[in-house]
């Protein structure tokens, strides 16, 4: 039995059930979202290559963990003079709770621990050799109380203006020589990732053909919602979502603890046959992925990277161009 991958399973580790834990470490970026707890015991000495820790709100399933994160990286045999950088929304109280907690019991760290506070549409640059990443928020909704907020990776690129799209290579080469290279060639943002913590479903406009999307589902079914708190997403609208926003991969966290996993497996499942939606899902249940066969019987592919380009791009690429 063949078994279904998914891109970035090499890069991703994480957990997340609803009200107890969640957060996702991206190894590529060495960023950590949420901080759920339990991410030292589960990382152990990797938590050393945190270097960004991106906060979506302050409840404390998603900054528990943070006490001991801060604990292990000052006390535990790794790198303890690597600066962390902690990023969360402007003004959360529960945030600074813990902040002070921290500046009282962790006064003699062995390395800078930096707070930074966020708001909707800020840009965070990332460590990337090629300069081209970086982070921009967005606004969530999620608790009326408090300010949340969703994360997007984006990826500097360039790509043929739709004038010259269908044109062969030789064409292309002719024209970047005639008209030069910024009149055949335009600049654009990829989003190759997309965190959204735990929210009423996204907005479409933020996470437009996003090429790994993160979003949480806490109920497969509206009337398990029996508090009708309209503070989570519903299945059916997650999916919803992500087709409106051509992303490529959806990774479904935050379920809730009355599903069991063969329950997960199959009503997603269900979902994706029924309605036929033009992407892979996978879903992270505690601390283990579940990639789910692709909906459309496409062969599967172990590519797990976010740049792979499309086959039409990979045809025709401008002549001295990075690929997309």
């Amino acid at each position: 039995m063949t078994r279904t991958s998914f891109p970035l399973q090499d890069q991703l580790r994480g957990f997340s059930r609803a009200l107890f834990s969640t957060w996702l470490y991206h190894r590529r970026f060495n960023l950590l979202f949420d901080a759920g707890e339990g991410i030292s015991t589960s990382l152990l000495n990797r938590v050393f290559g945190i270097r960004k820790v991106f906060l979506s709100h302050g409840h404390a399933d998603h900054i528990a963990g943070l006490i001991n994160l801060v604990n292990i990286r000052n006390l535990g045999a790794g790198d303890q003079t690597t600066d962390l950088e902690i990023y969360y929304p402007q003004g959360n109280a529960l945030v600074e709770v813990v902040k002070n907690y921290l500046a009282q019991t962790q006064s003699e760290l062995s390395f800078s621990l930096i707070w930074r506070p966020l708001e909707a549409g800020q840009m965070v640059a990332l460590d990337d050799r090629r300069g081209k990443t970086f982070l921009r928020t967005f606004r969530t909704q999620h608790s009326q109380k408090q300010l949340s907020l969703g994360f997007n990776i984006l990826e500097a690129r360039s790509r043929l203006r739709p004038e010259f799209a269908t044109l062969s290579q030789a064409e292309i080469n002719q024209a970047i020589w005639t008209h030069g290279k910024e009149r055949v060639v335009e600049p654009f943002e990829q989003i190759i990732f997309t965190y959204g913590g735990d929210s009423r479903p996204l907005p479409v406009g933020a996470i437009t053909e996003s090429l790994f999307l993160c979003h949480e589902c806490t109920y497969l079914k509206r009337e398990d919602d029996e508090r009708n708190f309209h503070q989570h997403s519903i299945l059916e609208e997650v999916l919803e979502v992500a087709a409106a926003a051509r992303v490529k991969t959806l990774l479904l966290f935050h379920l809730s603890l009355r599903y069991t996993q063969e329950e997960v497996r199959s009503l997603v499942g269900q979902a994706l046959r029924r309605q036929g939606y033009p992407f892979q899902v996978v879903f992270l249940f505690g601390d283990r992925f579940h990639p789910l066969a692709d909906p459309r019987g496409r062969p599967e592919t172990d590519d797990a990277s976010e740049g792979s380009a499309s086959e039409e791009d990979d045809r025709r690429t401008p002549a001295g161009e990075e690929k997309p």
